[in-house]
């Protein structure tokens, strides 16, 4: 006699919290002694049948994100960072097995005043003034299915990506999968300078002077490109002579009394010295005041304006080529002849 039976059992089991792959399930029958198992089925061996069942299990890796705020600045300003840490897991805890380390690109830093905060349990961030990267601790906490942050005012000269590779969040329950990274876009800014120097402070009329010009980049970014000016007030003919230091820094031509130029190169922290000459007119006297002027690139903000003019002031001693010159009628006068005498003043 052959006896067809069947059974169905239904079962339920909890993953184990700390699974991030696949589980296997492994279920075996076998029949009882004395009875043969006719099933020719591959998974039956000596009478005993063998099924597995594998489920993947999609792992529960912690994720990261930043951004910046505002996320556009002028060279030399401030953002605020904002890195934070969510743990996808729902049952257990994420905690730092390492420092969390964010290193910045090097145009940026962290501000004089970092104000560094943090909202993870057990966690302290570290974030020295002027240093290019800010250090969440080992052993901060993030709670399950929760997340946190930390942020960090930071300053920077150019442009930059802000990258956090993966596996820099490294946890009890995994490591961040992929790449993020934010950018913080710099407007350029420089504090452009000029001065203007004379030789002779009291020239007189129809004397050469030599001017000099000096223009000054105090940054943060460079000025290349940057124009300036000096007209040249009546009074003052003749420009010649122009001479530039560095010579290949500037470029810069008279037309007719006024001289334009343009700093082709000036980084930050650079100088460019200009020097011309110039005749003051043989009919001049008095104040002579000439003034020069600069200008920042297309795009580039001059943080102090206040300081790219710049005036000299010479004071015009009148010249003039006196003689005088004395006449008699008379050589050869007699005794008691009365004589008359011209004076000539020219």
């Amino acid at each position: 006699m052959r006896i067809l039976l069947a059974a169905l059992f239904l079962f339920a089991f909890q993953v184990d919290t700390w699974a991030q792959t696949q589980v296997t399930n492994t279920a075996t029958i076998s029949v009882p002694s004395g009875v043969s198992n006719t099933n020719p089925s591959s998974l039956c061996v000596a009478g005993t049948c063998t099924v597995a069942d594998g489920d993947s299990i999609t792992p529960s890796l912690p994720t990261v994100s930043k951004t910046f705020t505002p996320s556009t600045i002028t060279a030399g300003g401030t953002s605020l960072l904002v890195i934070s840490f969510t743990n996808t897991h729902q049952l257990v805890s994420a905690t730092f097995t390492s420092a969390f380390v964010d290193t910045y690109p090097s145009q940026m830093s962290n501000s004089a005043a970092p104000l560094a905060t943090t909202t993870c349990v057990n966690s302290t961030v570290t974030a020295a003034p002027g240093a290019n990267s800010v250090s969440v601790s080992s052993g901060t906490v993030i709670p399950p299915a929760s997340a946190c942050s930390m942020s960090v005012i930071v300053t920077a000269i150019d442009t930059g990506a802000n990258s956090v590779p993966v596996g820099s969040l490294s946890t009890t329950v995994g490591a961040n999968s992929s790449t993020i990274t934010a950018t913080l876009t710099v407007n350029p800014s420089a504090d452009l300078s000029i001065s203007k120097a004379a030789s002779n402070a009291t020239p007189v009329a129809g004397q050469t002077l030599t001017f000099s010009l000096v223009i000054s980049n105090a940054g943060p970014s460079a000025a290349n490109n940057a124009t300036f000016q000096d007209v040249l007030p009546a009074g003052l003919v003749n420009p010649t002579a122009i001479s530039i230091t560095p010579a290949a820094s500037a470029t810069a031509a008279f037309t007719g009394s006024t001289l334009n130029g343009t700093a082709t190169t000036l980084p930050s922290g650079g100088v460019i010295t200009i020097t011309f000459q110039a005749q003051v007119t043989t009919t001049y006297s008095g104040l002579l005041t000439n003034t020069a002027t600069v200008s920042t690139p297309p795009g580039t903000t001059d943080t102090t304006p206040g300081n790219n003019t710049t005036r000299t002031v010479v004071n015009v001693t009148p010249v003039a080529d006196l003689s005088i010159a004395k006449l008699n009628g008379n050589a050869t006068p007699v005794a008691g002849q009365t004589l008359t005498f011209s004076l000539v003043i020219s």
